[in-house]
């Protein structure tokens, strides 16, 4: 049940929409072919009857040697069972009037190389005769007659005709006509046996460049590196077709066109296992072995005859049977998974097997050899199926990329709006905190200071007889404390300046009163970290209580006030000519009340003898709390 579930369902739609572009595909080929391979018309003449003679010379035989035999076109030398590599073709015609334009003649399949003769006069020739002889079985041949060679009477068309080694001759019909008439159907034919061919080797080794980068790029993916090496061996392969004077001796150049075709099917292997993601490293191993055994056997043959022997009934026989390999394992990987890129490959990669079905029987003499080699066109059908899948994984990635992209910036920007969202919440955590702990503060001060004073009026005014004055002093007190308590709440930006000049205009009427002469030695500081409202506070009641005790207990003249800065710290003096602290008043309470004070503000404290009088110092670092924490641990 479960089974069933989880199993894939069958593309219907996709797969009938690949069978119809195949099926288009098929039509348009076929159709194709018909056109560029069609005959002339029925107005050229066509020459179907001609004789024969196997004679390896320089120059025809005579027309009444013996050797002369009647044979037709096409006319393959395998099937009349000819050993030899050299013969010469025989045809007379009449024309009632000599023709007044151009004419020609056009030979559809030749093997290898023809010279031709009209009226024993050379018009033209396939190539090199020397061997290695020039190589055209793979392209039609067109040569024009020159004016004033044809005659009204008469004519003889003689062809000389030479193979090589390991490819019988062959001759196909012939045609004569005017140039306008034979022209155009020998392009059309030229077209799709070379000009398609040149062009099909340009575009695979231009897909290979670009599946190579792509592999350069992205080394751990080595699908791109064999299919971009199994598309190199191809083009070096097909090449064989384009070389019609080849630069190498016949048996190395026949070595690399068979070695080619064999590593082409072994690295197809290879690049199907990847393709469908199957590690079989035994199987691999197995066939580059069989292949380089192959290779090693076919190369050191001694005798040529032997050579072609082993090349053409067991080597293309051998890669034939590997070809079937990767049919099959493709066909059951698309059967398990329904893949529409395993039945990409499917449909691209049977007319490969067709035509290397084909092109067996040709070689081996089971078919005609009328219609040429088909591999051709269908190795790089399997190699356009490829790089159609290739390429769509590729899209398909970046597709998939931009879309992850997409969707990570998208939770990127959930997470930021979460994230600002917490932080906000903390903010306003931390705010109330703030406010929480400020309240508390504020209303621990107000009853230590307002408080106290306060209290201590109330339990005054119960005492008999009332003593106005102490209470009038305290709740004088009180109220100082009070506006010291609203003044440290203004926001003073860590300025200590502007500490002392609202502390100045608080006690400025006092200090007045008593008499006292009051000198502002005060600088401009570098601002405080961390100077907040509760520091502020007790730095100025430090203050208050130090003038308190100046005023109170000093006998001073003259009280100055200086302020300076030094090494990541600012200070304030508060110094009297008095009589000067006595030991008596060391440990008072007022004074323990200072360095409490200066405990909680977290500054520090020294209150020494002066030469006259006291003289207080606050220092205050420039480091907040948290810092000088950290940096004393």
């Amino acid at each position: 049940m479960n089974h069933k579930e989880n199993a894939p369902r069958f593309p219907l739609g996709t797969t009938l929409l690949v069978l119809l572009i195949v099926i288009s595909m098929t039509i348009g080929a076929i159709s194709y072919y018909r056109y560029a391979t069609a005959p002339p018309p029925a107005d050229a003449i066509k020459i179907e009857q001609v004789r024969f003679h196997p004679a390896e010379t320089a120059h025809p035989p005579p027309k009444d040697d013996p050797g002369w035999i009647m044979v037709s076109l096409p006319h393959d030398w395998r099937n009349a069972q000819l050993a030899g590599l050299e013969g010469w073709y025989l045809f007379d015609f009449s024309l009632s009037v000599p023709p007044s334009h151009l004419w020609g003649i056009y030979l559809p399949r030749v093997t290898s190389n023809v010279l031709a003769y009209l009226n024993n006069k050379a018009i033209g020739q396939g190539g090199r005769f020397s061997d290695p002889v020039a190589r055209n079985w793979s392209r039609p041949l067109y040569f024009t007659i020159p004016n004033g060679i044809l005659r009204d009477d008469t004519n003889r068309l003689t062809l000389r005709v030479k193979t090589s080694l390991g490819s019988p001759g062959y001759l196909g019909p012939v045609y004569l006509g005017p140039d306008a008439l034979l022209r155009p159907v020998f392009e059309r034919n030229y077209g799709y046996r070379i000009g398609i061919v040149e062009n099909m080797i340009v575009g695979i080794l231009l897909v290979a460049m670009l599946i190579l980068g792509l592999w350069v790029t992205r080394r751990k993916d080595t699908l791109h590196l064999w299919f971009a090496a199994m598309n190199i061996i191809w083009a070096a392969h097909v090449l064989n077709l384009l070389v019609v004077e080849i630069p190498v001796s016949l048996r190395v150049w026949e070595s690399l066109r068979y070695l080619t075709v064999g590593w082409f099917v072994v690295l197809l292997v290879t690049t199907m296992h990847r393709f469908i993601g199957v590690r079989s490293s035994a199987i691999e191993y197995s066939i580059y072995g069989v292949a380089l055994v192959g290779s090693v056997v076919m190369c050191l043959l001694p005798d040529d005859e032997d050579f072609f022997r082993f090349a053409n009934e067991i080597w293309i026989s051998a890669v034939l049977l590997l070809g079937v390999y990767p049919a099959v394992r493709v066909t059951i990987a698309w059967w398990r998974s329904w893949n529409l890129e395993y039945l990409i490959g499917i449909c691209t990669g049977l007319p490969i097997l067709l035509a290397a079905s084909h092109d067996w029987l040709r070689i081996n003499g089971y078919i005609a050899r009328d219609q040429g080699h088909l591999m051709q066109y269908s190795a790089p059908v399997l190699l356009l199926g490829f790089t159609v899948v290739l390429l769509g994984r590729y899209v398909r990635a970046q597709n998939e990329s931009e879309v992850l992209i997409n969707t990570m910036e998208a939770q990127i920007e959930n997470k930021r709006q979460q994230l600002e969202s917490t932080y906000q919440q903390m903010q306003k955590m931390e705010h109330d905190h703030l406010l929480s702990n400020e309240r508390e503060r504020i209303m621990r001060d107000m009853h230590d200071g307002v408080g106290g004073h306060l209290v201590s009026a109330l339990a005054m005014t119960e005492c008999e007889p009332l003593k106005t004055d102490k209470l009038k002093e305290m709740l004088s007190s009180a109220l100082v404390d009070l506006r010291l308590m609203i003044d440290s709440l203004d926001q003073t930006e860590g300025d200590l300046v502007s500490v002392l000049g609202t502390l100045r205009a608080r006690l400025q009427p006092l200090l007045e009163e008593s008499g006292i002469a009051v000198r502002w030695q005060v600088d401009d500081l570098p601002a405080v970290a961390d100077l907040g409202p509760g520091r502020v506070l007790q730095i100025m009641r430090i203050l208050q209580e130090a003038i308190t005790n100046v005023l109170k207990h000093s006998q001073a003249q003259t009280l100055t006030f200086t302020t300076g800065a030094g090494e990541n710290a600012v200070f304030i003096d508060i110094r009297d000519d008095g009589i000067g602290i006595q030991e008596s008043q060391s440990n008072g309470h007022g004074l323990r009340n200072m360095r409490y004070r200066a405990k909680r503000a977290d500054v520090d404290l020294k209150i020494e003898r002066a030469e006259p009088g006291t003289r207080v110092r606050i220092t205050v670092q420039q480091n907040s709390l948290t810092d000088r924490c950290v940096s004393q641990k």
